[in-house]
């Protein structure tokens, strides 16, 4: 696939509001929790299945090891419930695009909570509406 056609791709992602960054060799494309889940759920909704196979058809564009699936959520009741939100949306998402055959021999998922938040200031009454709460799909592009 030529780069005409990968930033075609990459248009698409943007204007689903996610968001796709590459430096070199690495790459990462954001999405909002509120445009894969419901508020404070770790269930995909079914409009989130869209951008879902989206990104899956942009990351099997690329020869890759591993991808990195990576949770975020906003403040909520708890530390324990904020890691345990972040790890289940993790694991969705990454179990997800494992289904549709991406090709990686590792596809790993982590929740990290609050951690790492975009704004600093709290989002207590966005939820997940919230800039912090999000998924990070990292990948490195492996030159062959």
């Amino acid at each position: 696939m030529g780069d005409a056609e990968l930033i075609m791709l990459e248009n698409k992602l943007t204007a689903q509001g996610l968001r796709v960054v590459s430096v070199g060799q690495d790459y990462r494309i954001t999405v909002p929790s509120a445009l894969l889940f419901g508020d404070q759920s770790p269930r995909l909704t079914w409009e989130s299945y869209d951008k879902l196979n989206h990104i899956a058809c942009y990351l099997r564009q690329f020869r890759k090891v591993g991808v990195n699936v990576t949770g975020y959520t906003s403040h909520y009741v708890s530390p324990e419930r904020e890691q345990a939100l972040s790890k289940a949306r993790a694991e969705a998402v990454s179990n997800y695009l494992w289904s549709q055959g991406i090709e990686a021999r590792m596809v790993f998922a982590d929740g990290k909570g609050t951690d790492k938040p975009i704004v600093l200031k709290p989002y207590k009454k966005l939820g997940d509406k919230s800039p912090n709460s999000r998924i990070e799909i990292t990948f490195r592009r492996t030159i062959v």
